[in-house]
């Protein structure tokens, strides 16, 4: 398994997103550090952003958890992207399928709505299936180490992805 943060493209991130990863992981860092309601402090190493816009951004699948503790890594992340345009609207691919819809987003809740994904039968061992499936229960989300981690209806569900670019 990757470090977070580790590039698996290999392609150069933009500067502009470096930039903004970087205020992120910062501001978590400043938040995570601070005192907590009991008057301790939070685990610096679990730093957790509040809120991230995500108009503009791009996201690869990096690991997806479903009901049951299983948890599946993608063969090839890039299958599995998630595009938040202007206007909420989302597009992506799901391993041989193309995601579209609606997103909406508010403090730590995220949904899609609208959300359709085509339904083509991808080669064995894709996770097609189950990215699709949960996306459309996603009802929150947060901002760890650089990482967006989506949270369904069903207790255990996590989607976790990294920024590209």
């Amino acid at each position: 398994m990757r470090e977070y943060g580790e590039n698996k493209t290999n392609r150069p991130m933009d500067t502009s997103k470096l930039r903004s990863l970087f205020l992120t992981s910062l501001l978590a860092t400043f938040v995570s550090c601070g005192p907590t309601e009991q008057g301790g402090e939070k685990e610096a190493g679990n730093s957790v952003a509040e809120f991230v816009p995500l108009e503009g951004t791009n996201w690869q699948l990096v690991q997806l958890e479903v009901a049951g503790g299983f948890v599946f890594t993608p063969e090839e992340p890039g299958k599995y992207v998630l595009n938040f345009r202007s206007e909420n609207r989302l597009t992506g691919t799901s391993d041989c399928n193309r995601i579209t819809g609606s997103w909406q987003q508010e403090s730590a809740t995220l949904r899609f709505e609208p959300f359709s994904a085509t339904k083509s039968l991808c080669v064995p061992g894709s996770l097609h299936n189950y990215l699709a499936l949960n996306l459309g229960a996603v009802v929150t989300h947060t901002f760890r180490d650089g990482h967006m981690i989506m949270t369904t209806t069903t207790e255990g569900v996590e989607i976790e992805f990294e920024a590209l670019e």
